[in-house]
């Protein structure tokens, strides 16, 4: 199935794909309407259900809730990156998006924060070139969340 950037408004919270989300996240539906008008790249299988979402977005910030911290840059965030892996390639499929919107961005840097039991993103990120370089400061229920880089070089 094709993948659709769309506004968040015109995306069905309830759909089962963001119960895991909702679960790791207790203020992820909060965190969701506030992003009604922002954009996300959207993938649904033949059912018409979701099976992948990928919010992106640029940040020229300090990090300075993980450890280490790192000082101010401008970089990509991968603000919601989930799949629902069938051996499809979806999850490589999202990866191009990343590295697109990073080149036309011309950032040096992309990361994602992501709890250690996601095992499948994880092994995907790392053959991409990411690395765990620091965990969040905040311990939830679900552990802590650790943060990967990867340093990028865009094209002209």
């Amino acid at each position: 199935m094709p993948l659709v950037y769309k506004k968040f408004s015109s995306v069905n919270l309830s759909d089962p794909f963001f119960d895991t989300l909702k679960q790791d996240y207790p203020e992820f539906e909060l965190w969701f309407e506030s992003k009604k008008e922002a954009l996300a790249y959207v993938s649904t299988n033949e059912d018409g259900n979701i099976d992948g979402f990928l919010y992106l977005k640029v940040e020229d910030e300090a990090l300075d809730n993980m450890t280490p911290s790192f000082s101010q840059q401008r970089r990509v965030k991968l603000g919601t990156f989930k799949i629902d892996a069938h051996g499809t390639k979806l999850g490589e499929r999202f990866l191009r998006l990343v590295f697109d919107f990073a080149s036309k961005e011309r950032v040096k840097l992309i990361y994602v924060t992501i709890f250690d039991k996601h095992k499948g993103l994880i092994s995907l990120l790392e053959r991409y070139g990411f690395e765990k370089k620091a965990y969040k400061n905040l311990d939830t229920a679900n552990g802590q969340e650790g943060v990967y880089f990867k340093p990028f070089v865009w094209r002209n």
